[in-house]
């Protein structure tokens, strides 16, 4: 059906419907300054037909399924369907004490990988989503690093431990191979952060659960023969040697040149590949600094509640998080539509969190009684207190994506500084007082707070870059 058309005006298309209406010069035009009478007539008109869509369709956008994020959902279950298993094989075949050791020394690696990565994580996938060309420099590094780097740095940390300059949890010999599972682990998150720079998440999502189903058979070997803590960490070393092996040739194929170390592709990342680790750090330490007030204050019992809650809390973020890894590198290479579609995914992930967190909130009690026995049913008001939470750094980690992909600026890392600060005070009043359930406050209340920052943040650099989108395109 074709739209109102008045002959000799000027036509526009209406970006949803098809239809076409015939607009006013004067309504067009920057230089007027209001509308007059007889372009009001005309908006009567078309007011109608075009908002009327105009909703809809933005309904429409805000409820669309991404099968992206779908996939992505599902490969992380995957995924820690696989581990759950993986616990329980290790938690059967060794006693406690063996898996004690077993846990601390995958522990240490997991913290070397953390601690000697360099926010390259985020830099690999900022920088090729922006420029493919630096793909080849940044897979380069990203080995460099993994093999050379992090091995040379756990030596050393190994030496002033056994010099009594250093500390260490593990014993000599699962020191070591903590010194060789680090690398595996920080290349295959480097290596994977690649694919989703390429957005290549298809092929990120099945190196995941590939990942994951790779290793396993490894563990369950392990088990069969009893072969104790190290029997445990050398079944985990191979099956992560064997996923790093495939990860390094499907990124190959993509790379052009040699492999050598590009300093000046890293000092070309350094800035903000640093800002996005701190930024990162800040994160970490302000969701887990109430595990550590609150055993201070109220001892293990209190903590142990907090676990619980804290478990089902980050089951529910992996979905702000596969939204956030899709979105990111759409962010990063669309710069006219980047605001827009960050306020569309902050909406969907509001609504959709929203939904499950009031689910959580009247199921928690019959579920944790279930799950874990009335012992732990005191985790119950944890897990309130926490949710709102849950819905309000799932919307900053959507928001968190603008700020990332336009440069990462300083005043984002400030402000989770500043959260870490509020949770470190606002904690110790609260956790003294009301236990487990303040430290849950605690971490609401502080993500309210950083949401609001950030929010802030976004919507002065959001004018700034429309300011600059519009003054480029008069050029």
């Amino acid at each position: 059906m074709a739209g109102h058309q008045s002959p000799g005006l000027p036509v526009i298309r209406h970006p949803f419907s098809n239809q076409t209406f015939s607009i006013p010069v004067k309504l067009l035009t920057p230089e007027t300054g209001s509308l007059d009478l007889a372009a009001s007539t005309a908006c009567d008109r078309i007011a109608t037909p075009v908002l009327s869509p105009l909703r809809d369709a933005a309904w429409r956008r805000l409820l669309d399924i991404d099968w992206r994020v779908v996939a992505t959902i599902a490969a992380r279950l995957v995924v820690v369907a696989a581990g759950i298993v993986s616990s329980i094989v290790t938690a059967r075949a060794l006693r406690p004490a063996g898996r004690g050791e077993y846990f601390l020394a995958v522990t240490t690696a997991q913290l070397l990988a953390q601690f000697t990565n360099f926010g390259l994580p985020s830099g690999n996938t900022y920088f090729v989503a922006r420029d493919r060309s630096l793909f080849t420099g940044l897979l380069a590094n990203s080995f460099w690093i993994s093999f050379l780097v992090v091995p040379a740095i756990g030596l050393i940390w190994m030496g002033l431990s056994s010099s009594g300059f250093g500390w260490s949890a593990t014993s000599h010999a699962t020191s070591w191979f903590a010194i060789a599972l680090a690398p595996l682990i920080l290349f295959n998150l480097l290596g994977s952060n690649l694919f989703v720079g390429l957005n290549k998440l298809g092929t990120f999502n099945a190196v995941q659960v590939g990942g994951a189903v790779v290793v396993l058979p490894f563990m369950l070997l392990a088990g069969h023969l009893q072969a104790g803590p190290t029997g445990f960490l050398t079944a985990s070393v191979g099956g992560w040697s064997v996923v790093a092996l495939v990860i390094a040739v499907l990124l190959r194929r993509h790379a052009v040149g040699s492999l050598r170390f590009r300093p000046e592709v890293f000092r070309m990342t350094f800035s903000y590949s640093t800002r996005a680790y701190l930024a990162t750090l800040a994160g970490f330490i302000v969701l887990r600094i109430n595990v550590f007030i609150l055993h201070a204050l109220a001892g293990s019992e209190q903590v142990g509640y907090y676990s619980i809650a804290s478990q089902i809390t980050d089951a529910v973020a992996i979905l702000p998080q596969s939204i956030a890894l899709v979105l990111f590198p759409q962010l990063v290479s669309s710069r006219r539509h980047r605001g827009r579609t960050t306020v569309e995914n902050a909406l969907r992930t509001a609504v959709i969190l929203a939904v499950i967190c009031v689910a959580i909130w009247l199921v928690a009690p019959p579920a944790i009684q279930f799950a874990f026995g009335s012992r732990f049913l005191p985790a119950v008001p944890v897990v309130r207190a926490m949710l709102p939470g849950v819905l309000l750094v799932g919307v900053t980690a959507i928001v968190s994506q603008y700020l990332a992909a336009s440069g990462m600026p300083v005043s984002v890392v400030v402000t989770w500084f500043g959260g870490v600060g509020l949770t470190a005070i606002m904690g110790r009043a609260l956790v003294h007082r009301y236990g487990a359930v303040g430290a849950g406050v605690t971490l609401s209340v502080t993500y309210g707070v950083i949401l609001t920052v950030l929010s802030i943040l976004t919507w002065r650099m959001a004018v700034r870059s429309s300011q600059d989108v519009a003054t480029h395109e008069e050029n």
